[in-house]
């Protein structure tokens, strides 16, 4: 662990002294395809893993090769929930006694162990809200995770700012579409795509042009590509996601307790720097 901290329990708010800046290395499923970040991670002193950065995920989540090369055995059982219309389903949790991430070491984490492969070209995923003991500066141009010291006037709301609100413990933000309708949206660096829900889509009276396959926590999910982009209002900026599609976001709204209208995914933020 850093100078003058003690190892922290996973989830504890850490005391950091001074500021750090991880490296982040894109993820390139597919030819000229990025879809996201990786962050390299050693779990219970075992080899590096490339895990997906997720501002979206709630737990540090392995496939089932990775979890048994980082020695994580099953000792419950959890449910993923994801976007879309696939039912939760059954996946088994371990407790990672040691997660060393750059000069951190995070101690007695919950591992979710994924039932089905993961994409390919990543181990695994590692949630944002690890480093909530932060305030965390999210460069995704510039491939950097910096982490900074609170300052007392961090958590004033500034301009350029939006409050959000942590529920299921993934990250939403208010916000509008198409300067229409206004709610909850999940930012989400880890998806590979934007999305609205079924209603929102009616709502805004957005044409539905084909269906497409997406893969999502629960596997293979069904969606609706929309025939135009999508302006998310948040934080005073707009951003346009030009590949929108519509998903059921019911069951996912009502795991978190929160009515979602919106994804914004990574293709949509990848040129943002994003403060938390």
């Amino acid at each position: 662990p850093p100078s003058g901290q003690d190892a922290s329990p996973c989830g504890k708010v850490l005391a950091p002294e001074r500021a750090y800046s991880l490296r982040l290395t894109s993820f390139v499923p597919g030819p000229n395809q990025v879809s996201g970040v990786l962050l390299e991670a050693r779990i219970n002193g075992g080899q590096p893993l490339h895990l997906l950065l997720d501002s979206g995920a709630a737990h540090l989540t392995l496939d089932a090769r990775a979890s048994a090369r980082s020695g994580i055995s099953a000792v419950s059982e959890s449910h993923l929930v994801g976007v879309g219309e696939s039912p939760a389903s059954s996946a088994r949790s371990g407790v990672a006694g040691a997660v060393d991430v750059g000069p951190f070491q995070f101690r007695d984490c919950r591992v979710d162990m994924s039932p089905r492969k993961l994409a390919g070209g990543i181990d695994g995923v590692i949630p944002l809200r690890l480093f909530g003991g932060f305030l965390i500066r999210l460069d995704l141009p510039g491939k950097a995770l910096d982490l900074l010291p609170y300052a007392d006037h961090a958590a004033a709301q500034t301009a350029g700012s939006a409050r959000m609100i942590l529920n299921g413990d993934v990250l939403f933000v208010r916000g509008a579409l198409n300067d229409a309708l206004e709610g909850e949206i999940l930012l989400d660096t880890g998806a590979s795509y934007s999305a609205i829900s079924r209603r929102t889509a009616q709502v805004l009276r957005m044409p539905l042009v084909s269906e497409v396959g997406l893969r999502g926590a629960n596997g293979a999910v069904h969606g609706d590509l929309i025939g135009a982009g999508i302006r998310f209002h948040v934080a005073g900026r707009s951003l346009t996601a030009e590949r929108v599609v519509a998903l059921d976001l019911a069951d996912f709204s009502a795991f978190n307790g929160v009515e979602t209208v919106g994804v914004l995914g990574y293709p949509a933020l990848c040129n943002s720097i994003l403060t938390v």
